[in-house]
């Protein structure tokens, strides 16, 4: 996941990652990092959060949107998901 330390919306979507203890590779990507030349390039913006799943092929921005996949892929209560 690319992230920034300072963004709330960061941060929902990685504690939902350590909430559903997936392992994930942070990349951190303030200002100034180059890092977020890799999202713009492959996109034409940049974004943060952003997440790639390697196990499904899925890439996406939006924390809400990256929560509600997580859940919904890695939740073993799905029907849960909106506690």
């Amino acid at each position: 996941m690319f992230s920034h330390q300072g963004s709330p919306f960061c941060k929902l979507a990685r504690e939902a990652l350590v909430e559903l203890e997936l392992p994930h590779l942070l990349h951190s990507c303030a200002r100034g990092n180059p890092k977020r030349q890799e999202i713009f390039k492959k996109h034409g913006i940049f974004q943060a959060p952003y997440i790639e799943d390697p196990n499904t092929g899925v890439k996406m921005f939006e924390s809400a949107e990256i929560i509600e996949y997580l859940r919904a892929t890695y939740s073993l209560y799905p029907q849960y998901q909106n506690l």
